[in-house]
Protein backbone atom coordinates (compact mmCIF):
# COMPACT_ATOMS: atom_id res chain seq x y z
CA UNK A 1 0.00 0.00 0.00
CA UNK A 2 1.57 3.59 -1.05
CA UNK A 3 1.59 5.95 1.64
CA UNK A 4 -0.16 9.07 1.50
CA UNK A 5 2.56 11.85 1.33
CA UNK A 6 0.22 14.97 1.38
CA UNK A 7 -1.78 14.23 4.59
CA UNK A 8 0.60 17.11 6.36
CA UNK A 9 1.23 15.91 10.63
CA UNK A 10 -1.10 17.95 13.21
CA UNK A 11 0.91 18.04 15.89
CA UNK A 12 1.68 21.97 15.57
CA UNK A 13 -1.95 22.79 15.07
CA UNK A 14 -2.86 20.33 18.67
CA UNK A 15 0.09 21.75 20.74
CA UNK A 16 -1.38 25.68 19.60
CA UNK A 17 -4.31 24.72 20.32
CA UNK A 18 -3.25 23.09 23.80
CA UNK A 19 -0.88 26.63 24.59
CA UNK A 20 -4.00 28.55 23.96
CA UNK A 21 -6.32 26.84 26.56
CA UNK A 22 -3.47 26.58 29.04
CA UNK A 23 -3.44 30.39 28.66
CA UNK A 24 -7.29 30.94 28.62
CA UNK A 25 -6.96 28.74 31.55
CA UNK A 26 -4.64 30.45 33.77
CA UNK A 27 -6.22 33.60 32.93
CA UNK A 28 -9.71 32.57 34.24
CA UNK A 29 -8.28 31.05 37.21
CA UNK A 30 -6.24 34.06 38.28
CA UNK A 31 -8.91 35.84 38.27
CA UNK A 32 -11.17 33.98 40.61
CA UNK A 33 -8.25 34.23 42.63
CA UNK A 34 -7.65 37.57 42.54
CA UNK A 35 -11.41 38.05 43.15
CA UNK A 36 -11.69 35.82 46.02
CA UNK A 37 -8.68 37.37 48.12
CA UNK A 38 -9.33 40.61 46.76
CA UNK A 39 -12.16 42.05 48.68
CA UNK A 40 -14.39 44.68 48.53
CA UNK A 41 -14.71 48.65 49.65
CA UNK A 42 -17.53 49.72 51.78
CA UNK A 43 -17.94 53.25 52.48
CA UNK A 44 -20.63 53.17 55.86
CA UNK A 45 -22.71 55.78 57.92
CA UNK A 46 -23.34 54.99 60.88
CA UNK A 47 -27.19 54.52 60.09
CA UNK A 48 -25.76 52.72 57.40
CA UNK A 49 -24.39 50.45 59.06
CA UNK A 50 -26.53 49.71 61.50
CA UNK A 51 -28.99 49.24 58.80
CA UNK A 52 -26.52 46.60 57.42
CA UNK A 53 -25.86 44.98 61.13
CA UNK A 54 -29.70 44.34 61.31
CA UNK A 55 -30.08 42.59 58.16
CA UNK A 56 -27.17 40.56 58.75
CA UNK A 57 -26.50 39.77 61.79
CA UNK A 58 -26.75 36.57 62.97
CA UNK A 59 -28.09 37.21 66.39
CA UNK A 60 -31.09 39.40 64.92
CA UNK A 61 -31.59 36.62 62.26
CA UNK A 62 -32.25 34.17 65.02
CA UNK A 63 -34.47 36.14 66.71
CA UNK A 64 -36.04 36.98 64.08
CA UNK A 65 -36.82 32.72 63.09
CA UNK A 66 -38.14 32.86 66.96
CA UNK A 67 -40.84 35.25 66.11
CA UNK A 68 -41.91 33.04 63.23
CA UNK A 69 -41.97 30.04 65.13
CA UNK A 70 -44.34 32.05 67.80
CA UNK A 71 -46.51 32.99 64.70
CA UNK A 72 -46.54 29.44 63.89
CA UNK A 73 -47.86 28.31 67.11
CA UNK A 74 -50.35 30.83 67.47
CA UNK A 75 -51.64 29.13 64.14
CA UNK A 76 -51.61 25.88 66.27
CA UNK A 77 -53.46 26.99 69.25
CA UNK A 78 -56.18 28.41 67.08
CA UNK A 79 -56.24 25.32 65.13
CA UNK A 80 -57.88 23.98 68.44
CA UNK A 81 -60.55 26.00 68.97
CA UNK A 82 -61.74 25.27 65.32
CA UNK A 83 -63.75 22.36 63.74
CA UNK A 84 -61.43 19.14 63.01
CA UNK A 85 -62.88 17.73 59.69
CA UNK A 86 -60.84 14.31 58.35
CA UNK A 87 -61.91 11.58 55.82
CA UNK A 88 -60.82 7.97 56.06
CA UNK A 89 -60.84 5.73 53.45
CA UNK A 90 -60.13 1.96 52.49
CA UNK A 91 -60.55 -1.15 50.48
CA UNK A 92 -60.03 -4.47 51.30
CA UNK A 93 -60.07 -7.40 49.47
CA UNK A 94 -60.98 -11.05 50.59
CA UNK A 95 -59.88 -13.69 48.46
CA UNK A 96 -62.11 -16.42 50.23
CA UNK A 97 -65.04 -15.53 51.90
CA UNK A 98 -66.12 -17.12 55.24
CA UNK A 99 -69.15 -19.71 55.04
CA UNK A 100 -71.70 -20.97 57.39
CA UNK A 101 -73.74 -24.42 57.80
CA UNK A 102 -77.35 -24.46 58.42
CA UNK A 103 -78.41 -27.52 59.36
CA UNK A 104 -82.42 -28.36 59.49
CA UNK A 105 -84.51 -31.00 61.08
CA UNK A 106 -86.99 -33.66 59.83
CA UNK A 107 -85.05 -33.96 56.87
CA UNK A 108 -86.24 -31.12 55.03
CA UNK A 109 -85.49 -26.81 54.53
CA UNK A 110 -87.74 -24.20 53.67
CA UNK A 111 -86.98 -23.06 49.89
CA UNK A 112 -84.97 -19.56 49.69
CA UNK A 113 -85.42 -17.18 46.59
CA UNK A 114 -82.21 -16.56 44.78
CA UNK A 115 -80.49 -14.08 46.54
CA UNK A 116 -77.08 -12.16 45.95
CA UNK A 117 -74.57 -13.38 48.17
CA UNK A 118 -76.15 -16.30 48.94
CA UNK A 119 -75.29 -20.13 47.52
CA UNK A 120 -77.78 -22.58 48.75
CA UNK A 121 -75.55 -25.78 48.51
CA UNK A 122 -77.88 -28.25 49.42
CA UNK A 123 -78.49 -29.97 45.89
CA UNK A 124 -81.23 -31.13 44.53
CA UNK A 125 -82.40 -34.10 46.94
CA UNK A 126 -85.19 -32.94 49.09
CA UNK A 127 -84.07 -34.92 52.26
CA UNK A 128 -81.11 -33.06 52.40
CA UNK A 129 -81.00 -31.11 55.75
CA UNK A 130 -77.81 -29.24 55.50
CA UNK A 131 -77.29 -26.02 53.77
CA UNK A 132 -73.87 -24.28 53.16
CA UNK A 133 -73.93 -19.91 52.73
CA UNK A 134 -71.31 -17.88 51.88
CA UNK A 135 -70.74 -14.45 53.62
CA UNK A 136 -69.84 -11.42 52.45
CA UNK A 137 -67.94 -10.16 49.18
CA UNK A 138 -64.59 -10.41 47.64
CA UNK A 139 -64.31 -6.40 46.75
CA UNK A 140 -65.11 -3.93 49.69
CA UNK A 141 -64.77 0.40 50.24
CA UNK A 142 -65.66 2.34 52.76
CA UNK A 143 -65.35 6.00 52.83
CA UNK A 144 -65.90 8.14 56.49
CA UNK A 145 -66.42 11.64 56.93
CA UNK A 146 -66.04 13.17 60.58
CA UNK A 147 -65.96 16.19 61.85
CA UNK A 148 -65.29 16.93 65.94
CA UNK A 149 -65.83 20.30 67.18
CA UNK A 150 -64.68 21.41 71.42
CA UNK A 151 -67.90 22.74 72.64
CA UNK A 152 -66.67 23.28 76.73
CA UNK A 153 -63.63 22.52 78.01
CA UNK A 154 -63.37 25.18 80.86
CA UNK A 155 -61.60 27.70 78.53
CA UNK A 156 -58.41 25.42 78.29
CA UNK A 157 -57.81 25.74 74.49
CA UNK A 158 -58.91 29.54 74.69
CA UNK A 159 -56.33 30.02 76.95
CA UNK A 160 -53.95 28.55 75.47
CA UNK A 161 -54.84 30.55 72.27
CA UNK A 162 -54.33 33.50 74.35
CA UNK A 163 -51.17 32.56 75.83
CA UNK A 164 -49.55 32.11 71.85
CA UNK A 165 -50.61 35.42 71.54
CA UNK A 166 -48.72 37.23 74.38
CA UNK A 167 -45.73 34.39 73.76
CA UNK A 168 -45.71 36.47 70.32
CA UNK A 169 -45.67 39.80 71.91
CA UNK A 170 -42.54 38.68 74.21
CA UNK A 171 -41.26 37.53 71.24
CA UNK A 172 -41.02 40.58 69.27
CA UNK A 173 -40.58 42.41 72.32
CA UNK A 174 -37.22 40.09 72.53
CA UNK A 175 -36.52 41.02 69.01
CA UNK A 176 -36.81 44.96 69.40
CA UNK A 177 -34.48 44.81 72.69
CA UNK A 178 -32.04 42.68 70.40
CA UNK A 179 -32.12 45.14 67.43
CA UNK A 180 -31.88 48.38 70.03
CA UNK A 181 -28.81 46.57 71.24
CA UNK A 182 -27.52 45.70 68.11
CA UNK A 183 -27.61 49.90 67.40
CA UNK A 184 -25.76 50.16 70.35
CA UNK A 185 -22.98 47.79 69.77
CA UNK A 186 -23.21 49.00 66.38
CA UNK A 187 -22.45 52.68 67.58
CA UNK A 188 -19.59 51.63 70.21
CA UNK A 189 -17.68 49.95 67.50
CA UNK A 190 -18.43 52.72 64.94
CA UNK A 191 -17.04 55.25 67.34
CA UNK A 192 -14.46 53.00 68.70
CA UNK A 193 -13.21 52.93 64.52
CA UNK A 194 -13.38 56.58 64.44
CA UNK A 195 -11.47 57.03 67.78
CA UNK A 196 -8.58 55.12 66.59
CA UNK A 197 -8.51 57.02 63.45
CA UNK A 198 -8.00 60.20 65.23
CA UNK A 199 -5.61 58.64 67.74
CA UNK A 200 -3.47 57.87 64.60
CA UNK A 201 -3.97 61.13 63.32
CA UNK A 202 -2.69 62.72 66.69
CA UNK A 203 0.31 60.12 66.26
CA UNK A 204 1.10 60.95 63.05
CA UNK A 205 1.07 64.67 64.08
CA UNK A 206 2.94 63.87 66.95
CA UNK A 207 5.79 62.10 65.04
CA UNK A 208 5.90 65.29 62.21
CA UNK A 209 6.70 67.71 65.43
CA UNK A 210 8.99 65.39 66.71
CA UNK A 211 10.69 65.43 63.11
CA UNK A 212 11.21 69.28 63.00
CA UNK A 213 12.36 69.07 66.27
CA UNK A 214 15.10 66.72 64.87
CA UNK A 215 15.81 68.64 62.46
CA UNK A 216 16.10 71.87 64.08
CA UNK A 217 18.46 70.05 66.97
CA UNK A 218 20.50 69.47 63.82
CA UNK A 219 21.11 72.74 62.13
CA UNK A 220 21.78 74.05 65.48
CA UNK A 221 24.31 71.29 66.70
CA UNK A 222 25.86 72.26 63.02
CA UNK A 223 26.02 75.54 63.72
CA UNK A 224 28.02 74.73 67.12
CA UNK A 225 24.57 76.14 68.96
CA UNK A 226 23.64 72.86 70.28
CA UNK A 227 25.32 69.96 71.83
CA UNK A 228 24.71 66.33 70.62
CA UNK A 229 23.15 65.40 73.38
CA UNK A 230 19.86 67.58 72.37
CA UNK A 231 20.18 66.17 68.72
CA UNK A 232 19.98 62.27 70.50
CA UNK A 233 17.61 63.18 72.66
CA UNK A 234 15.55 64.70 69.80
CA UNK A 235 15.86 61.38 67.53
CA UNK A 236 15.46 59.34 70.89
CA UNK A 237 12.00 61.11 70.91
CA UNK A 238 10.97 60.57 67.39
CA UNK A 239 11.34 56.64 67.75
CA UNK A 240 9.72 56.53 71.15
CA UNK A 241 6.19 58.61 68.52
CA UNK A 242 7.11 56.45 66.10
CA UNK A 243 6.26 53.43 68.44
CA UNK A 244 3.50 55.00 69.19
CA UNK A 245 2.00 56.09 65.60
CA UNK A 246 2.17 51.47 64.99
CA UNK A 247 0.32 50.62 68.12
CA UNK A 248 -2.13 53.45 66.96
CA UNK A 249 -2.51 52.01 63.20
CA UNK A 250 -2.91 48.62 64.87
CA UNK A 251 -5.55 49.83 66.96
CA UNK A 252 -7.26 50.78 63.80
CA UNK A 253 -6.79 47.94 62.03
CA UNK A 254 -8.42 46.23 65.28
CA UNK A 255 -10.89 48.37 65.60
CA UNK A 256 -12.23 47.74 62.39
CA UNK A 257 -11.76 44.06 62.37
CA UNK A 258 -14.25 44.29 65.63
CA UNK A 259 -16.74 46.41 63.28
CA UNK A 260 -16.65 43.98 60.55
CA UNK A 261 -17.45 41.09 62.52
CA UNK A 262 -20.17 42.98 64.62
CA UNK A 263 -21.81 43.81 60.77
CA UNK A 264 -21.01 40.07 59.83
CA UNK A 265 -18.64 41.62 56.92
CA UNK A 266 -15.71 40.03 55.68
CA UNK A 267 -12.57 40.69 57.44
CA UNK A 268 -11.02 40.92 53.94
CA UNK A 269 -13.49 44.04 53.00
CA UNK A 270 -11.99 47.39 53.29
CA UNK A 271 -14.21 49.83 54.54
CA UNK A 272 -14.28 54.10 55.32
CA UNK A 273 -16.89 55.32 58.00
CA UNK A 274 -18.34 58.42 57.41
CA UNK A 275 -18.55 60.80 60.68
CA UNK A 276 -17.67 62.73 63.26
CA UNK A 277 -17.74 62.83 66.66
CA UNK A 278 -20.90 65.01 66.58
CA UNK A 279 -22.52 66.05 70.07
CA UNK A 280 -26.21 65.85 70.19
CA UNK A 281 -28.01 68.63 71.58
CA UNK A 282 -30.78 68.04 73.85
CA UNK A 283 -32.20 70.18 76.26
CA UNK A 284 -31.66 69.65 80.54
CA UNK A 285 -32.21 65.83 81.36
CA UNK A 286 -33.60 65.15 84.48
CA UNK A 287 -32.54 62.12 85.89
CA UNK A 288 -35.76 61.06 87.87
CA UNK A 289 -38.06 61.44 84.55
CA UNK A 290 -35.15 59.33 82.82
CA UNK A 291 -35.81 56.68 85.02
CA UNK A 292 -39.34 56.45 84.72
CA UNK A 293 -39.20 56.69 81.05
CA UNK A 294 -36.86 53.88 81.16
CA UNK A 295 -39.29 51.45 83.09
CA UNK A 296 -41.97 52.22 81.30
CA UNK A 297 -40.37 51.89 77.27
CA UNK A 298 -37.85 49.41 77.68
CA UNK A 299 -38.71 46.47 75.65
CA UNK A 300 -36.88 43.65 78.26
CA UNK A 301 -39.85 44.69 80.81
CA UNK A 302 -42.40 44.81 78.27
CA UNK A 303 -41.10 41.22 77.31
CA UNK A 304 -41.12 40.18 80.62
CA UNK A 305 -44.66 41.53 81.29
CA UNK A 306 -46.00 39.50 78.08
CA UNK A 307 -44.40 36.69 79.60
CA UNK A 308 -45.67 37.16 82.85
CA UNK A 309 -49.19 37.15 81.20
CA UNK A 310 -48.52 33.99 78.79
CA UNK A 311 -47.74 32.39 82.29
CA UNK A 312 -50.62 33.36 83.71
CA UNK A 313 -52.70 31.60 81.16
CA UNK A 314 -50.45 28.18 81.24
CA UNK A 315 -51.76 28.37 85.13
CA UNK A 316 -54.82 28.55 83.89
CA UNK A 317 -54.70 25.85 81.05
CA UNK A 318 -53.06 23.37 83.65
CA UNK A 319 -55.72 23.81 86.30
CA UNK A 320 -58.51 22.08 83.35
CA UNK A 321 -56.30 19.11 83.36
CA UNK A 322 -58.76 16.83 85.39
CA UNK A 323 -62.39 18.81 84.53
CA UNK A 324 -64.41 17.26 82.24
CA UNK A 325 -64.76 18.43 78.60
CA UNK A 326 -67.72 18.21 76.25
CA UNK A 327 -66.93 17.91 71.95
CA UNK A 328 -69.66 17.65 69.37
CA UNK A 329 -68.77 14.79 66.60
CA UNK A 330 -70.76 13.98 63.32
CA UNK A 331 -69.81 10.77 60.64
CA UNK A 332 -70.96 10.28 57.47
CA UNK A 333 -69.99 6.73 55.90
CA UNK A 334 -70.88 4.71 53.13
CA UNK A 335 -69.99 1.27 51.84
CA UNK A 336 -70.39 -0.15 48.77
CA UNK A 337 -69.04 -4.01 47.42
CA UNK A 338 -69.79 -5.89 44.05
CA UNK A 339 -73.24 -7.84 45.18
CA UNK A 340 -74.73 -4.70 47.13
CA UNK A 341 -77.33 -3.35 45.01
CA UNK A 342 -77.17 0.27 46.47
CA UNK A 343 -74.22 1.83 48.21
CA UNK A 344 -75.16 1.72 51.97
CA UNK A 345 -75.23 5.26 53.32
CA UNK A 346 -74.98 6.17 57.19
CA UNK A 347 -75.32 9.67 58.61
CA UNK A 348 -75.06 9.98 62.61
CA UNK A 349 -74.14 12.95 65.20
CA UNK A 350 -73.60 12.72 68.93
CA UNK A 351 -72.70 14.61 71.90
CA UNK A 352 -69.03 13.21 73.56
CA UNK A 353 -68.48 13.79 77.14
CA UNK A 354 -64.84 12.82 78.89
CA UNK A 355 -64.53 12.77 82.86
CA UNK A 356 -61.47 12.03 84.25
CA UNK A 357 -61.14 10.15 87.31
CA UNK A 358 -57.67 9.81 88.47
CA UNK A 359 -54.76 11.02 85.99
CA UNK A 360 -51.80 10.32 88.56
CA UNK A 361 -51.50 13.88 90.14
CA UNK A 362 -50.79 14.88 86.95
CA UNK A 363 -52.99 18.14 86.88
CA UNK A 364 -51.40 18.47 90.34
CA UNK A 365 -47.64 18.73 89.08
CA UNK A 366 -48.67 20.56 85.98
CA UNK A 367 -50.19 23.40 88.06
CA UNK A 368 -47.13 23.19 90.40
CA UNK A 369 -45.00 23.17 87.28
CA UNK A 370 -46.60 26.30 85.74
CA UNK A 371 -46.96 28.61 89.24
CA UNK A 372 -42.98 28.04 89.39
CA UNK A 373 -42.60 29.23 85.71
CA UNK A 374 -45.09 31.99 86.47
CA UNK A 375 -43.17 33.08 89.65
CA UNK A 376 -39.73 32.44 87.86
CA UNK A 377 -40.42 35.20 85.42
CA UNK A 378 -42.27 38.07 87.75
CA UNK A 379 -38.63 37.73 89.45
CA UNK A 380 -37.03 38.30 86.80
CA UNK A 381 -39.39 41.08 85.81
CA UNK A 382 -38.36 42.85 89.02
CA UNK A 383 -34.58 42.08 88.74
CA UNK A 384 -34.88 43.50 85.20
CA UNK A 385 -36.60 47.22 86.45
CA UNK A 386 -33.73 47.21 89.29
CA UNK A 387 -31.36 46.81 86.66
CA UNK A 388 -33.11 49.06 83.89
CA UNK A 389 -32.74 51.71 86.93
CA UNK A 390 -28.93 51.00 87.30
CA UNK A 391 -28.60 51.67 83.54
CA UNK A 392 -29.93 54.75 83.17
CA UNK A 393 -27.84 56.20 86.48
CA UNK A 394 -25.08 54.91 85.39
CA UNK A 395 -25.28 56.06 81.40
CA UNK A 396 -26.76 59.46 83.59
CA UNK A 397 -23.67 60.18 85.23
CA UNK A 398 -20.90 59.36 82.57
CA UNK A 399 -22.62 61.36 79.74
CA UNK A 400 -22.34 64.41 82.49
CA UNK A 401 -19.21 63.56 83.73
CA UNK A 402 -18.03 63.39 79.71
CA UNK A 403 -19.44 66.87 79.01
CA UNK A 404 -17.66 68.76 81.89
CA UNK A 405 -14.61 66.22 80.41
CA UNK A 406 -15.21 68.17 76.92
CA UNK A 407 -15.25 71.58 78.14
CA UNK A 408 -12.34 70.96 80.32
CA UNK A 409 -10.48 69.65 77.52
CA UNK A 410 -11.39 72.33 74.98
CA UNK A 411 -9.72 74.95 76.84
CA UNK A 412 -6.86 72.62 77.48
CA UNK A 413 -5.85 71.75 73.75
CA UNK A 414 -6.67 75.82 73.34
CA UNK A 415 -3.66 76.38 76.19
CA UNK A 416 -1.37 73.39 75.04
CA UNK A 417 -1.33 74.89 71.54
CA UNK A 418 -0.56 78.24 72.34
CA UNK A 419 1.64 76.33 74.50
CA UNK A 420 3.55 74.27 72.07
CA UNK A 421 4.02 77.74 69.94
CA UNK A 422 5.59 79.87 71.83
CA UNK A 423 8.11 76.92 72.80
CA UNK A 424 8.93 76.22 69.01
CA UNK A 425 9.80 79.91 68.80
CA UNK A 426 11.89 79.88 72.18
CA UNK A 427 13.60 76.25 70.65
CA UNK A 428 14.51 78.00 68.13
CA UNK A 429 16.40 80.85 69.24
CA UNK A 430 17.68 79.17 71.71
CA UNK A 431 16.17 79.99 75.05
CA UNK A 432 14.64 76.51 75.59
CA UNK A 433 15.86 73.28 76.35
CA UNK A 434 14.92 70.24 74.20
CA UNK A 435 13.89 68.12 77.07
CA UNK A 436 11.12 71.50 77.85
CA UNK A 437 10.64 71.44 73.70
CA UNK A 438 9.86 67.86 74.48
CA UNK A 439 7.54 68.35 77.41
CA UNK A 440 5.40 70.73 75.46
CA UNK A 441 4.88 68.44 73.00
CA UNK A 442 4.09 65.70 74.78
CA UNK A 443 1.43 67.50 77.05
CA UNK A 444 -0.07 68.85 73.38
CA UNK A 445 -0.63 65.24 72.22
CA UNK A 446 -2.22 64.17 75.47
CA UNK A 447 -4.86 67.26 75.52
CA UNK A 448 -5.69 66.56 72.05
CA UNK A 449 -5.91 62.20 73.10
CA UNK A 450 -7.86 63.51 75.97
CA UNK A 451 -10.25 65.52 74.20
CA UNK A 452 -10.78 63.01 71.43
CA UNK A 453 -11.64 60.70 74.17
CA UNK A 454 -13.75 63.00 76.36
CA UNK A 455 -15.95 63.71 72.99
CA UNK A 456 -15.95 60.05 71.86
CA UNK A 457 -17.15 59.17 75.44
CA UNK A 458 -20.24 61.65 75.77
CA UNK A 459 -21.46 60.27 72.34
CA UNK A 460 -21.43 56.95 73.45
CA UNK A 461 -22.65 57.59 76.82
CA UNK A 462 -25.50 59.58 75.08
CA UNK A 463 -26.28 56.37 72.62
CA UNK A 464 -26.39 53.91 75.92
CA UNK A 465 -28.87 56.83 78.01
CA UNK A 466 -31.05 56.32 75.07
CA UNK A 467 -31.51 52.46 75.06
CA UNK A 468 -31.42 52.80 78.59
CA UNK A 469 -34.06 55.02 78.21
CA UNK A 470 -36.01 53.01 75.43
CA UNK A 471 -36.62 56.17 73.29
CA UNK A 472 -34.64 59.12 71.30
CA UNK A 473 -33.82 61.68 73.03
CA UNK A 474 -32.80 64.52 70.89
Amino acid sequence: MEKNTNVKPLYPQIALVTWLFVIITSSIYSETIDNTHHGQSLSLTLEESITQAQESNLNILSLKEKVRAAESQVQVARARLLPHVSVTSNYTYFKDLSRSVLEFGNGGFPTFPNVDGMELNGGDDSDQSIIEIEFGAHHNLQATLGLRQPVFAWGRYFYAYQGAQLDLEAAKKELQSGTNQLALDVSEAFHGVLLAQEFENVAQQTVSLVQEQVNMAQKRFDAGAATNFDVLRAKVQLANTTTQLIQARNRVDVSQNAFKNLLNIDLADEIHLKGRFELPEVSDLELDALILLGKKNRPEIQQLEFSEAAGQKRLDVAKTGNRPDLSLFSNYQVDDNEKLTKMNRIWNVGVQINIPIFDGLATRASVQQAKSGLEQVQLAKHQRIDFVEFEVRTAYLNLTQAKSSIDVQKETVAQAEESMRIANLRYDNGMLTSVELTDAQLALAQAEVNHLQARHDYVVEFARLERAVGQPLR
